[in-house]
């Protein structure tokens, strides 16, 4: 079934005939071998992701009947996300049964997490909002004394487990530690996404909240792609992707050796991204854990490593402030930011570049407002960019600080 998808992708989507560029593909062996396959980057469906819609589910489309999600823009790229709802849910049902099996966690268990869209109809004036089995906080206006309220309201709410980005977790240790709160007795359990977990940070985050701390690595794009098991290994969710390490080539990697991770999609039919650059570097390990999982394991060796925004009064604040700017303008201009970067040159100067389908001056001034509801007194200098580039490590990351100065 999964091949078979694929199969159809490349001789019905636009995207891939054109990467294809008139040749013709032999299939008889394709259930062993992807390496023909050409690879696919964020970049290329940027702007163009009607262009990745089979044409069966066109009229989905057009009838509003798919789910239309996006990325967090973590790594600066904004892409829309279509998923049929039944695909969606078949996408997460192994995370889900492994969550269960391993640490006891169900989807109907309370849980507390936190979000970087902007306003809407469910979202409270303290910048919080209820869902299904659920208590969502903004990462808009994360300041100690509003860090503190969150952390109280956590211990009312009583929540099973927390999904959290360790910088965000960083911030509720501290907060814990500083004002000598108490724990969380209904927790049980915390999921770490979105970023690297560095073994000292979890060390402390569990020392602080005294659960297991989980680690989930995942994109908007395709959901879960590995999952850790109590031995402590990431095994890759092979019912929802097939995993490839590949070299600066494209040319695959043997296990053991680092390179590029891409992913296919095995339940999106509605946009099949194939061979997807991650942006992410890795390499994969024969499955020898006793704990149960079929996937190989996969070892992280650069991810979305998170930087500080540096206030002049020595506070850190979480560069996904600037996430939060980006999705809200993105919202009101219908997707008009295609690719960013912010640089903090001093505490209150910063330097944004965008690539985008337009820019006016009244998208400027939405951007320093809603910039300056975090820091007031930032100023900001636009530029313009056709593309923006990977660092040296094959990352760019969205937010980096050249001050430094704590």
């Amino acid at each position: 079934m999964f091949e078979q998808m694929v199969k159809e992708a490349y001789e019905e989507v636009e995207v891939y005939r054109n990467k294809l560029n008139g040749r013709k593909l032999e299939w008889k062996n394709f259930d062993k071998d992807f390496s023909e396959l050409p690879l696919l980057e964020k970049n290329d469906i940027l702007g163009h992701e009607g262009d990745m819609i089979p044409p069966r589910y066109i009229m989905d489309f057009y009838n509003e009947e798919l789910l239309d999600t996006h990325t967090s823009g973590s790594t600066g790229k904004c892409l829309e996300v279509y998923w049929r709802a039944e695909d969606a849910k078949k996408s997460m049902y192994p995370l889900w049964f492994y969550r269960r099996k391993y640490y006891g966690i169900e989807p109907w268990d309370k849980k507390c997490q936190f979000y970087t869209v902007g306003q809407n109809e469910n979202e409270d004036e303290d910048g919080k909002r209820y869902v299904r089995n659920g208590l969502d906080f903004s990462k808009a206006n994360l300041t100690e004394e509003r860090l503190v309220d969150i952390y109280k309201e956590m211990c009312s709410y009583e929540p099973a487990w927390l999904l959290l980005q360790p910088c965000i977790a960083e911030l509720l240790c501290q907060v814990k530690e500083m004002h000598h709160l108490p724990k969380i007795e209904t927790l049980r359990y915390i999921e770490m996404t979105g970023e690297m977990l560095h073994k000292n940070l979890r060390n402390r985050i569990k020392e602080c909240f005294e659960v297991p701390i989980v680690n989930q690595y995942g994109m908007n794009e395709m959901n879960s792609i590995a999952y850790e098991c109590p031995n402590g290994n990431l095994h890759c969710i092979e019912q929802n992707v097939y995993v490839e390490i590949l070299d600066k080539n494209g040319r695959r990697r043997l296990d053991g050796i680092d390179g590029d991770i891409y992913v296919t999609t095995k339940n999106n039919k509605v946009m099949p991204l194939i061979r997807y650059r991650t942006g992410d570097r890795g390499k994969l390990l024969p499955n020898t854990c006793t704990c149960g999982m079929k996937g190989k394991i996969l070892e992280l060796q650069e991810g979305r490593e998170n930087d500080w925004v540096q206030m002049k009064n020595g506070e850190r604040r979480t560069a996904y402030i600037f996430v939060r700017v980006i999705e809200i303008v993105n919202e009101i201009t219908d997707n008009a930011i295609k690719q960013y970067q912010i640089l903090q040159k001093e505490y209150d100067q910063f330097e944004v570049k965008l690539v985008c389908r337009s820019w006016n001056e009244e998208m400027k001034q939405l951007f320093v407002r809603l910039l300056q509801e975090e820091i007031p007194y930032a100023q900001v200098e636009f530029q313009r960019e056709d593309n923006l580039f990977p660092e040296g490590t094959g990352k760019r990351r969205f937010f980096r600080n050249l001050i430094k100065r704590w």
